[in-house]
């Protein structure tokens, strides 16, 4: 009876051939269907990079010095990481009773009654001012029909419907704190729109948002930056550098202030001149985080209408989020924060008051080098909808990413490695605009295959600002930007535009052996640099030792980007005065504790038959995710994060 037990039960036949039947069923409708759908994806982006690539009339002239890549996004050896997530859709989980129309709220009496919707509140809230971190609330006060939410940054509800259901939720307001009047002074003010996100590549956007680059470029008319790279490592020197044209980096800053310590409402940012030149300017991030991660942030409210307080409930109030990741209450995040932005441009456009907006959106780009493409339909939706409604007729359209993907695996790629240096900028101006400067639209277009970065697009909107578009300024911040407006040189390098040789994309590279003695020497330099940054906190952070060199090339490049003391790697160089040579070495390597993977930049000088290695920490990033490991540094360490990982006895 026991042996009996212990078998397994053979399947009966009616099993047999249900389980058959599925198979089959499966095999024939349910597979087909699904590999057709990847397929027709697949098949679609490839068309498109084909089409692209038979429609330029050129890339760069054999003669421009920064020779970056140009890279196929759909090249064989980064396929394996591609995928084609689904549409981001949101669990309905309560009905709508409160509606928004420009600022102004409403309550849907038909569905109230129709659901029993009772003691329905609401309140006002604000920023407080002297922190970005605390919100004030008014009091409750019953919802009578309509409420307005000027002067506020928004209202949150509560009620109660049908059976004892709780009911909530919240609204931005985007009515101006201090509006603006009209200028009758004849001067031309095209509205601004930047919209970015976060850690997308130019290649990323083409798999991964077909349909919003397709209006984009097709339908919008928006110009397509071949050659746009980051200037450093991380969101807030990118953005940073966008929107107030300084340099910032972990070592040095051009900017006053430690952000971590201080408030940064003294920086120059751009917003603060075209407030100035009569725009009423909004500021609206996902989550709130370029000037307030891990800082200080404002001290006042930096913009006229500022969505971090809305912004600070949701990601803060766990009653506002759902089952559905990436949902807040009926809908995506990313979709509140659009429509709001939308009835922002209503307003302004109704009222005929230019505008500059800026947003940033992150949180399904920033981890997964796919997960943004559930965003597609939605953003090419809403870019349909605004354009349909004619909102952006007399906008300039920046659509931009400060940098690619820094941690998916596709990082590990050479291909990654490059796209990581090369985010999206897609720029639209206005044909009014074109009408008043027919040479900037020429100039535009010769500037798609130029080497440009978040410096030109600081020194463009300085152009749209200052009423400068037809004039070749001379006082940029120290000369490195220029506006795409005008044609940015040929013979432009990076040391031109004040980036980093570590972030540079202007070299060729020959791989080196991992063996080479070169290699491990300047891999020895690396881990040394890191341990020793690492000496003030060595009773918080574990050690670093080598496991293994899992890359190594050798940085060379074209006769315009060389110069009499860079870029040479046991070359002659033709200035009899030069005693050294200086060359680069680029790394991955991987070390323990963590598995940390490293890349880094080394600068090798050979002089009088010596070599001598060197690297500072700018020059050394770190290409996986090291997620809150490094949290005992993360206040007042916070430069040392990507080397450190705290020890037991820190945490």
């Amino acid at each position: 009876m026991a042996m009996k037990a212990a078998r397994k039960r053979r399947l009966r036949p009616k099993e047999i051939l249900g389980i058959f039947s599925f198979s089959l069923f499966f095999y024939f409708f349910i597979w087909p269907v699904f590999k057709y759908k990847q397929n027709v994806e697949l098949e679609y982006g490839q068309r498109l990079i084909t089409y692209l690539n038979s429609t330029r009339n050129y890339t760069y002239s054999k003669t421009q010095a920064c020779r970056f890549p140009i890279i196929d996004p759909f090249d064989p050896t980064i396929l394996s990481y591609v995928r084609h997530p689904a549409e981001l859709k949101c669990q309905r989980v309560q009905p709508s009773f409160v509606t928004v129309r420009l600022n102004r709220l409403y309550l849907d009496e038909g569905l109230a009654r129709q659901h029993n919707l009772r003691d329905l509140k609401y309140a006002l809230f604000r920023r407080q001012n002297g922190s970005d971190y605390n919100v004030i609330y008014d009091p409750y006060r019953e919802f009578k029909g309509s409420i307005s939410m000027n002067g506020a940054n928004g209202c949150v509800f509560r009620g109660s419907y049908g059976e004892n259901k709780a009911y909530i939720d919240i609204f931005a307001s985007v009515n101006p704190i201090f509006p603006k009047a009209p200028k009758n002074d004849g001067k031309y003010r095209p509205n601004v729109m930047i919209i970015g996100i976060d850690s997308v590549s130019r290649s990323n956007v083409i798999r991964n948002l077909p349909k919003t680059y397709g209006y984009l470029t097709s339908k919008i008319g928006g110009f397509d930056f071949r050659g746009y790279a980051k200037i450093d490592d991380n969101t807030s020197p990118n953005m940073i550098a966008l929107t107030t044209g300084r340099r910032v980096t972990v070592k040095a800053s051009e900017l006053p202030l430690d952000p971590q310590k201080e408030f940064v409402d003294s920086w120059p940012f751009i917003w603060k001149n075209f407030s100035q030149n009569g725009y009423n300017t909004l500021l609206a991030e996902e989550q709130p985080g370029v000037w307030s991660y891990k800082a200080m942030g404002f001290k006042y409210q930096p913009t006229d209408v500022y969505f971090r307080p809305f912004g600070h409930i949701l990601n803060d109030n766990p009653i506002y989020r759902t089952m559905s990741p990436f949902c807040y209450l009926n809908m995506p995040e990313t979709e509140h924060v659009l429509a709001s932005i939308e009835r922002f441009i209503e307003a302004q456009t109704s009222q005929s008051i230019p505008y500059f907006l800026f947003s940033f959106l992150w949180k399904l780009s920033h981890d997964d080098i796919n997960m943004i493409e559930r965003l597609d339909n939605l953003l090419y939706t809403w870019l349909q909808r605004i354009h349909m409604k004619e909102l952006l007729r007399e906008t300039v359209i920046i659509f931009m990413s400060d940098h690619g993907n820094r941690f998916d695996d596709i990082r590990s790629t050479l291909i990654g490695r490059y796209e990581e240096r090369m985010p999206f900028l897609f720029a639209r101006p206005p044909e009014s605009l074109f009408k008043r400067y027919p040479e900037a639209k020429e100039n535009l277009k010769n500037n798609l295959w130029r080497f440009t970065n978040q410096y030109d697009v600081y020194e463009t909107l300085v152009d749209i600002v200052t009423h400068k578009i037809d004039v070749k300024r001379t006082d940029t911040f120290k000369n490195r930007g220029h506006s795409l407006f005008h044609e940015i040189p040929e013979d432009r390098t990076c040391k031109d535009a004040d980036i980093d040789e570590h972030f540079c994309v202007c070299q060729e590279e020959t791989p080196l052996d991992v063996a080479d003695k070169m290699a491990k020497a300047a891999a020895e330099e690396v881990i040394h640099e890191i341990n020793m940054e690492l000496t003030p906190v060595n009773k918080l952070c574990q050690p670093v030792k080598l496991e293994k060199i899992v890359d190594a090339r050798l940085l060379k490049a074209n006769d315009k980007v060389k110069n009499n003391n860079r870029w040479h790697w046991n070359k002659f160089i033709g200035d009899t005065n030069i005693k050294s040579v200086i060359s680069f070495i680029r790394l991955t390597l991987k070390a323990q504790p963590n598995n940390a993977m490293f890349e880094a930049s080394v600068q090798v000088t050979q002089s009088d038959g010596q070599t001598k290695f060197s690297v500072n920490l700018d020059q050394i990033s770190r290409i996986n995710s090291y997620g809150q490991a490094a949290k005992c540094v993360s206040d007042g360490f916070r430069k040392l994060e990507k080397i450190c990982t705290c020890s037991e006895s820190s945490i």
